[in-house]
């Protein structure tokens, strides 16, 4: 068998795309989530300052206090990037690893 890395080329880059595709799919769903999970927080903290219930420092502070909140849970999205990026990556040096052996044999 012949070895063309053209071809191989593609169907490395075809499944780097196809696996990144559905890994961006599920970190996109992860970070709604975060956001959904603080809503309420977000939202009666924002009503707090409307109704003139807290002042602008407390809301100052409750607002780092959320967006430290919000970090800490989107450290998992970095992870799960770089998990993407690793499934990614050995996809496409297991189509490379078959397309040599086969031109081997």
């Amino acid at each position: 068998m012949s070895f063309d890395i053209n071809v191989v080329l593609k169907d490395m880059s075809d499944a780097i795309q196809g696996i990144l595709k559905a890994q961006v799919g599920e970190i996109k769903e992860y970070g709604k989530e975060v956001l959904e999970n603080e809503k309420a927080s977000l939202q009666e903290l924002a009503e707090a300052r409307i109704k003139g219930d807290i002042d602008d420092a407390v809301f100052e502070q409750e607002l780092a206090r959320e967006m430290k909140v919000i970090e800490v849970e989107l450290l998992t999205a970095k992870i799960m990037t770089k998990v993407a990026a690793q499934k990614a990556t050995n996809a496409a040096i297991d189509i490379l690893t078959k397309a040599v052996k086969a031109a081997i044999l």
